[in-house]
């Protein structure tokens, strides 16, 4: 371990990073050490911080005397490059400066500093960007000058799309301009790299600088050829037609540094030794859709996603644990390549392990291990391209002339085709078949396409009852022995869909690959697929052994880490659920994704009989309909005008006043006339967010016959009692109602708002005509009538929550359970996630710790001897985590909650704790972001500071887990 200069440790263990000289966790890496995870450039950080989950890497770098301001544009101009660091700190002898890894670097002058700390002030600098600090994410929730939205990869993608409209706009057509800047981009790779050297440039060009060869139409076309030769083909989309010589120079130019929006050369050049290949992903993607714009019929947007970074390494850091490095791998929609370059670099370093590093076997490695499919040419050369530069970075030795011959990738391991029928081609014959049929792999990963329509099926897809990702899934178990192991990215639409047949097939499938983990990233949707028209769900399979009747579930929560393309899971973000009760109760999924153990019962298991609401309303006459639909076809002449219901025309309870009548003669759907009659209960199908109490639907009763469009959802009550309407409305209306479509429903939660027909129809209800004659009833039916002339204020709302909540009859956790999902269901808007990492306050904690004791009393009380001693850590509001402990007292119940002070700061607070519990608490909660530790007397949880940490609703499902494991020993 390197020897670090005295201001540097003394700066590093102020704010966490190491302890008594040593790293504080094993996300810190000293030296030397560090260069294993990192091309050996000209920047050499002494210590860098690397996040447990997405690889986001703060870098501290120690300057004796002080850099001079080229020195730091230098460093910070390459850790832009890398794309991948949002700090960088300089350590000089006097004070710390903070630097934006994420800021675009300048030309010339000095680089922007975020804060400057001179060394009295550390404790400032901890607050700021102290290690616990990242680990928990409070830096992103504070910190808001740090984003990707000048990170390297977002202005590469913007700039190349500047410069191929421009090539577009002088009258180069997109294919030519996408294939000059593709191979010009190529050839910067490779000049970067040193793979060729400005002396092999001169020699063959007469030129040393890339920029000048490209700028002569003579030696770009000798060089682009060469590279064809070298390559076998295996290149970025390309033309054989070389361009004019202002598109030549226009490309020069932006290689130089010039920026393609203003012309002028305020940039650094950008550092494609340093920029990751996973980069070129994007480019094709950002490629794919600008020719499908512009109406290029022999390209299709329709499925094609980038794959960042973050997704592909929560895949294969669970897939290829415990592998050998000899495993093949197949993905049967490689589009760009992504998880095959990944894929290839993890095979050799597990090789690495066993045998010295070496050219032959790292390609060995890709050309008999690797294996992709994509219906797309374009597609497949990236693929290979991005495999060969994979390959080359990984060469002990790139700078070899002999290193840039490959064999063609294209037709051997990399196949142009159809995923369902590829083995039917020559190339495919041979490298997808063997004597006994289709080819088995060892590891089967991908993206494959997403959509809900058709527009993939090609010539060979079978008949198939679910989403267009499922059928890539299902083709890919042709390809799979007994012992496969699958990573795959599936649309997660399919997973909570209410359609049977599509359900079937989903869980079919989870059988058929069982033992399997799902992975929900619906709330990443914000960045993680920005183009996909639905949320994303992991399907991981056969990689661990675990009871192959169960699926082990993880839920990715939306953070303020996201900013810096962060996947954060956490111990309490993973459960399970039994294929069985799957089978059984399909809408028990989402609920456990999404809620607590307490959630899942009270689904489960309500305290009152109850019904899906369709069924009770229709016992008493009463259907749902769709309204009509604007168009041509059916006779609309009845309703000309009537009163004119759009969405829009409700508020809470009321419809409101409108002139507006029906004055078409015809409709694609009128229906029948039946559902106009009065009165009529009307919903619209959106969750409204900014209601002063939780979002809520909006639902109303219209007293006199209207008509209304497909915007909104409605029942006639004409043949049956008003109060009935009325009672609906209160009970859709309800902080309940709000809770079960958050936990059941089909669509709302994921990142979505709607609530659809089916979802609606499927609310359990108790019986409703004993309900309305009911004194519960009626002070449901009295506030909803008030609630018609004036809209509720948040005591309106809480009256009518307690209301509904007695005629469900909910005691007092289960009221915990619904109000708590009713905060949660606000994730879904900017103001209830940025509400959710808010740190949590006293009153917050109190209201966890009341719940945890609730659950642990009546243990205690049955035989009244001991009790509970909940202690609310009472940290500043500025920590980034909270405490809360439970101990065993020798004294009678009822148990207690109190507040104690901290034994000194936060880090003196979690050593005390280590040292008494016998764990390096520093390190676990580096690799598990939240703790629960404790002995048979006492147990404490240590989370991070927002208050999603710390529900009431979760507190119950705490108490119940420790109950079942040690205070049930104790408790007499």
């Amino acid at each position: 371990m390197s020897e670090l200069a005295a201001p540097l440790q003394r700066v590093l263990e102020a704010t966490g990073y190491l302890s008594d000289g040593r790293p504080a966790a094993p996300s810190v890496v000293i030296g030397e050490e560090h260069a294993t995870g990192r091309r050996p450039l000209s920047f050499r950080p002494d210590v860098r911080w690397r996040n447990r989950t997405d690889g986001v890497t703060v870098y501290f770098k120690f300057a004796p005397d002080g850099p001079e301001d080229p020195q730091v544009a230098s460093w910070q101009q390459e850790v832009w490059n890398e794309g991948a660091s949002p700090l960088l700190w300089v350590v000089c002898p006097d004070q710390v400066d903070v630097y934006n890894g994420f800021a675009v670097p300048r030309r010339a002058g000095r680089v922007p500093k975020l804060n400057t700390y001179n060394h009295s002030q550390l404790p400032k600098l901890d607050g700021f960007a102290g290690r616990l600090v990242m680990e928990t994410g409070q830096f992103w929730r504070d910190e808001t000058r740090v984003n990707r939205q000048n990170a390297v990869d977002r202005r590469l993608l913007d700039h190349l799309g500047v410069l191929q409209a421009d090539l577009v706009s002088d009258g180069l057509p997109v294919i030519q301009a996408q294939g000059l800047i593709g191979r010009s981009v190529f050839a910067r790779f490779l000049v970067d790299r040193k793979i060729v050297t400005e002396q092999q440039l001169l020699r063959r060009y007469g030129k040393s600088r890339l920029e000048d060869v490209l700028r002569d139409q003579d030696t770009a076309r000798r060089l682009f050829g060469w590279f064809r030769d070298r390559f076998n083909g295996d290149m970025f989309p390309s033309s054989t037609d070389i361009p004019g010589a202002a598109h030549l120079e226009r490309v020069a130019r932006f290689l130089e540094g010039e920026d393609p929006r203003t012309g002028q050369p305020d940039l650094f050049p950008y550092r494609f030794d340093v920029i990751p290949v996973e980069l070129l992903s994007a480019i094709y993607e950002q490629f794919v859709h600008a020719r499908t714009a512009a109406g290029d019929p022999r390209t299709s947007s329709t499925g094609v996603h980038y794959t960042p970074p973050a997704v592909v390494s929560l895949v294969l850091d669970e897939v290829m644990q415990g592998l050998t490095g000899n495993e093949t791998v197949l993905d049967l929609t490689c589009g760009s390549g992504i998880f095959l370059v990944e894929a290839l670099r993890r095979l050799v370093r597990l090789k690495a392990q066993r045998v010295p590093l070496s050219r032959a076997m790292i390609r060995e490695t890709l050309y008999r291990q690797i294996f992709g499919v994509d219906i797309s040419e374009p597609a497949v050369q990236v693929a290979a391209f991005s495999l060969v530069l994979a390959a080359l970075e990984l060469d002990p030795d790139p700078g070899s002339t002999r290193s840039l011959r490959f064999r063609e990738l294209r037709g051997n391991t990399l196949l142009v085709g159809n995923a369902f029928d590829a083995e039917t081609t020559a190339a495919g014959g041979e490298r997808l078949t063997t004597k006994r049929g289709l080819r088995s792999f060892d590891l089967i990963v991908g993206n494959p396409p997403w959509g809900r329509d058709d527009s993939h099926q090609q010539a060979g897809m079978p008949p198939f009852k679910g989403a267009t990702s499922l059928r890539y899934l299902s083709r890919a178990t042709a390809f799979a022995h007994d012992e496969t192991r699958f990573g795959m990215v599936l649309s997660a639409t399919a997973f909570f869909s209410r359609q049977k047949m599509r359900l079937a097939t989903v869980q079919a499938l989870v059988e058929e690959l069982s033992p399997v983990t799902l992975a929900n990233l619906s709330d990443l949707s914000s960045w993680l697929f920005r183009q996909a028209s639905m949320p994303a769900m992991v399907l991981l399979a056969r990689f661990r052994s675990q009871n192959a009747d169960q699926m082990e579930l993880v839920q990715t929560e939306w953070s303020p880490a996201g900013r810096s393309h962060a996947i954060e899971i956490m111990p309490s973000n993973v459960t399970s659920l039994r294929l069985a009760t799957w089978r059984r109760h399909p809408e028990l999924l989402k609920a456990t994704f999404y809620g607590k153990s307490h959630d899942r019962l009270l689904l489960d298991d309500p305290p009152t009989p109850v019904s899906p609401l369709a069924e009770s309303l229709e016992a008493l006459g009463v259907r749902f309909s769709e309204g009509l639909k604007r168009g041509s076809g059916g006779d609309a002449t009845h309703l000309i005008g009537m009163p004119l219901i759009e969405r829009g025309s409700l508020r809470p309870f009321a419809v409101l006043p409108s002139s507006r009548k029906w004055g078409e003669h015809t409709a694609a759907r009128p229906r029948d006339a039946a559902i106009y009659k009065a009165p009529v209960l009307l919903i619209e199908e959106f969750m409204v967010p900014s209601l002063g109490s939780g979002p809520r639907m909006h639902a109303a009763v219209a007293r006199h016959d209207v008509v209304y469009t497909d915007a909104l959802d409605g029942a006639s009550f004409a043949d049956s009692q008003t109060d009935l309407a009325d009672l609906v409305v209160a009970i859709l209306m309800s902080a309940f109602a709000t809770w079960y479509f958050m936990m059941a429903s089909s669509e709302f939660g994921l990142w979505k708002r709607r609530i659809v027909l089916g979802d609606i129809k499927s609310l359990p209800v108790p019986d409703l005509a004993e309900v309305v004659a009911s004194p519960a009833g009626q002070r449901v039916l009295a506030l909803a009538t008030g609630f018609e002339r004036s809209e509720p204020t948040g005591e309106g709302w809480r009256e009518l929550d307690e209301a509904i909540f007695d005629i469900y009859q909910l005691d007092a956790p289960e009221r915990l359970v619904v109000r708590d999902g009713l905060f949660r269901a606000s994730w879904q808007w900017e103001a209830g996630r940025l509400a959710s990492v808010k740190p949590v306050g006293k009153p917050e904690l109190e209201s966890y710790a009341r719940a945890f004791v609730s659950v642990a009393d009546p243990w205690f009380q049955a035989a009244n001897k001991r009790r509970l001693r909940g202690e609310i850590m009472d940290l500043p509001r500025s920590a980034p985590l909270r405490i809360v402990r439970f101990v065993v007292e020798q004294h009678p119940p009822p148990s207690r909650v109190v507040s104690v002070e901290p034994n000194g700061t936060l880090t003196d607070e979690l050593a005390g704790i280590g040292a008494r519990l016998g764990v390096s608490v520093m390190e676990e909660l580096a690799a598990h972001g939240e703790l629960r530790l404790g002995n048979d007397n006492e147990v404490v949880y240590i989370r991070p500071a927002g208050r999603r940490h710390w529900l009431a609703s979760a507190a119950l499902g705490d108490a119940r887990e420790v109950l079942r494991e040690s205070f049930r020993a104790i408790a007499g």
